[in-house]
């Protein structure tokens, strides 16, 4: 069946390919704005933490033997206009002497004392980011380092990070919308021609295959380039049919031949000494039944063969559906009928009624002509090919005469009965699913087998 998209007009889904590419740029660019937004914010308010801390530094001082801090309000203040705050100070000897006596970021005392040092941890349950910093001083037990640290919640930068991004969020937005608008008007333009050959090729007899005649744009010369080998092949293909109907109606003509004169034999003498020409009769119109519908069956083959979108098929339960169907429940000798899956499924691109009418064939052939006491199905694949194999423990075909009985209406120089359609039909599905009809010839079996490719081929 066509794909939905076909319900959709060129320009709309050239639109909707261009919106869908303009959304994932739109979410890219949303993506790197936040992340940029973040950076921005988190220097930005690092800057000012790290100003803080220098500060408090500045305000640690001795008096009286003992370090004592004057906190700076300007800086706690700047800090805390939307976060909430927390410090600590401690002298040489590590005794908290100002602020939150657990705040106790895992910063090595070695490194605050080259400069501000900062890190990100958790503090009252709380994500923070803290500075630290070491303040070498004077005090009557002589020179020791004290440790400041600040620390910060998280979500004056959360809401600058948020105010950055939606500004940029709006002109990526803006910006799209008249992407998408130019594409439209664009792509509205750049088709016109387009009409211009349907409108040709609309007002065209069914009949008349020629090429298109306006001369196309540089830009959809390849399309019109591709709708001229089309209608090209088309031509080939209808004459095809018409060959094989008159090669068709020239084969029935014996066997009709031979029933009207059987009838006339019986309408002029009912003697029992004419019951053989009775059976003969029989026979014929068994033939002549065997042959339309053969004929059919190559017919709606090759048509099918251009016209059909193939889909997924699995040739396990393909092959073992069409073995049970095509066997009859009786026959007239005693034959071994076996399936033999492939071990893993077998998926193919495909057309399943095409497929199954070659395996039909295969299987009956090889129950008219070949097994005399078993007839096998098997189902194999590679990375290229997946096949379909026939299996009888028969004669076979001798290798002289394989090619030309893949050819219509050839049969076999031991054989009497038959349309010589099998094989053909066989070998003409193989080809439409970029295969081959192959014969292989063992010493106790021989076996025909279908094989397709794993790929769509190209018509």
């Amino acid at each position: 069946m066509p794909s939905n998209d076909i319900r959709y007009s060129l320009h709309t889904r050239i639109i909707l390919f261009i919106g869908l590419i303009l959304g994932i740029g739109a979410i890219v660019l949303a993506l790197a704005a936040w992340q940029y937004a973040g950076i921005a914010a988190r220097d930005a308010y690092d800057k000012l933490l790290i100003g803080g801390t220098i500060q408090v530094a500045e305000n640690v001082y001795v008096q009286g033997g003992v370090v004592t801090l004057d906190p700076p309000a300007a800086a706690f203040s700047t800090l805390s206009a939307y976060d909430l705050v927390f410090y600590r100070v401690t002298d040489p000897r590590g005794v908290v002497v100002a602020g939150y006596g657990d705040l106790a970021p895992k910063i090595p005392a070695g490194k605050i004392r080259r400069g501000v040092i900062l890190s990100d941890d958790i503090y009252q349950g709380q994500p923070v980011r803290v500075a630290a910093i070491g303040k070498q001083i004077d005090t009557p037990d002589g020179t020791g380092w004290v440790e400041i640290v600040l620390a910060q919640t998280l979500r004056a930068r959360q809401a600058l990070a948020w105010d950055l991004t939606s500004k940029a969020l709006g002109m990526i937005a803006i910006m799209s919308l008249l992407a998408l608008l130019a594409g439209a008007i664009s792509v509205r333009i750049a088709l016109k021609p387009l009409t211009r050959i349907e409108r040709e090729i609309e007002a065209r007899k069914p009949d008349d295959l020629r090429p298109i005649r306006m001369t196309p744009p540089n830009e959809i010369r390849a399309l019109v380039s591709v709708l001229d080998d089309f209608m090209r092949r088309l031509a080939d293909r209808i004459a095809l049919m018409q060959r094989f109907i008159a090669d068709a109606a020239h084969q029935m003509r014996t066997p009709l031949a031979e029933l009207n004169a059987q009838v006339e034999i019986l309408s002029n003498d009912a003697d029992p000494k004419f019951q053989g020409q009775i059976q003969n009769l029989g026979t014929k119109i068994t033939e002549l039944g065997d042959l339309t519908s053969q004929l059919l069956d190559h017919a709606m083959v090759i048509h099918r063969a251009g016209a059909v979108s193939f889909s997924p098929l699995d040739l396990n339960a393909l092959a073992k559906t069409t073995l049970a169907q095509t066997v009859p429940l009786s026959l007239e000798r005693e034959v071994s009928i076996a399936f033999i899956p492939d071990a893993d499924d077998v998926l193919v691109q495909g057309d399943a009624i095409s497929i199954r009418e070659a395996l039909t064939n295969l299987i009956n052939n090889a129950l008219k002509h070949g097994a005399h006491s078993r007839l096998s199905v098997s189902v194999g694949q590679d990375e290229i090919n997946a096949w379909i194999s026939v299996c009888d423990d028969g004669p076979g075909i001798p290798l002289a005469e394989q090619t030309r009985l893949i050819a219509p209406f050839e049969i076999g120089a031991d054989r009497t009965t038959g349309t010589g359609l099998g094989l053909s039909i066989a070998a003409e599905v193989a080809k439409a699913h970029g295969g081959a009809l192959l014969f292989i010839n063992e010493p106790e079996e021989f076996c025909v087998r279908l094989t397709l490719s794993r790929t769509v081929p190209a018509l």
